[in-house]
């Protein structure tokens, strides 16, 4: 037992990377791959409290001298933040419980459904290669079709765009979490007089609880950041945040100040719904990943 112990330690990632470039190598790349990812948070976070004077100097100012809040007081007075939030919101929302919904539904017809294996992995690899599709090659039919349906500066032309690039993604996700649940729970459910719908709701729903928490916060964090069609549809009334925040490059130059802290308005929701739901995310991602 301890021959195989050490082995397994011997052919684990922290040997090989120390054993390959000596034994501070691995501190010396997290180090370094901690602060390129969190750089450019603190970037964002010391220019949203910069003055205008510091956030425009050259060369840069690491440190701000002083913390103000008139970036944060320049876009609630001077532009369609509170509006626009709302927009994000609703739109995010209503995007990810109907992309939910009508993926499992699908995604449960497929792994369930009389097909054979050879046609289920199709399926599989037909939703991810959906999903891989460039959103600009549909730029321009997308909005004929919109004008044509009336649906121009309109959240639903928004709801509808990011449920359908959403869904394949989602399909995929859940089809992996429903190969998982034993066949032999829906047949005990069905003995007992459960009919379809039920026990797709109160069986095979609550136990793919994780792939529901993994999908709905991929659809929801892809729909809150969502920009090209956001900027192809919108006119003043359906603006979503990434829109405001492209509307701080103006002739005059990057407003440097008001687009980062509207930058970091936007980051919040979806940080602080992450770190909530992260253990189930986590597991969620994980038990997805494998599909047998």
């Amino acid at each position: 037992m301890v021959r195989k112990r050490k082995l397994g330690d011997a052919t684990s990632t922290d040997v090989i990377i120390s054993n390959f470039a000596g034994r501070y190598f691995k501190w010396i790349y997290l180090i370094v791959a901690l602060i390129g990812v969190l750089f450019p948070l603190y970037w964002l976070i010391t220019n949203a409290f910069k003055l205008e004077q510091e956030y425009r100097a050259y060369p840069p100012v690491i440190w701000p001298s002083e913390f103000t809040m008139e970036n944060f007081v320049k876009i609630f007075t001077q532009s369609q933040l509170l509006e626009s939030l709302t927009n994000s919101a609703i739109v995010s929302v209503v995007t990810t419980v109907i992309t939910l919904l009508i993926g499992s539904m699908a995604a449960y017809a497929v792994s369930r459904g009389a097909l054979g294996r050879k046609m289920k992995n199709f399926f599989g690899v037909w939703f991810l290669v959906q999903k891989m599709y460039p959103a600009i090659c549909t730029a321009i039919p997308v909005y004929l079709v919109m004008r044509n349906l009336k649906l121009i500066d309109t959240l639903a032309a928004l709801i509808i765009m990011n449920t359908s690039f959403n869904l394949p993604l989602v399909i995929w996700l859940m089809m992996g979490f429903f190969e998982q649940v034993p066949y032999s729970l829906e047949e005990s459910a069905q003995l007992d007089g459960c009919g379809f719908m039920q026990r797709f709701f109160r069986i095979v729903l609550p136990i793919t609880k994780p792939g529901l928490i993994s999908s709905a916060i991929l659809t929801f964090t892809a729909t809150w950041n969502e920009f090209l069609f956001a900027v192809i549809l919108s006119i003043k009334k359906s603006k979503t945040l990434p829109v405001i925040i492209a509307g701080f490059i103006t002739d005059r130059g990057l407003e440097w100040g008001p687009m980062a802290a509207t930058a970091l308005i936007t980051l919040v929701p979806v940080v602080l719904l992450t770190w909530a739901v992260q253990k189930d995310f986590v597991k969620g991602m994980a038990m997805g990943a494998v599909k047998g």
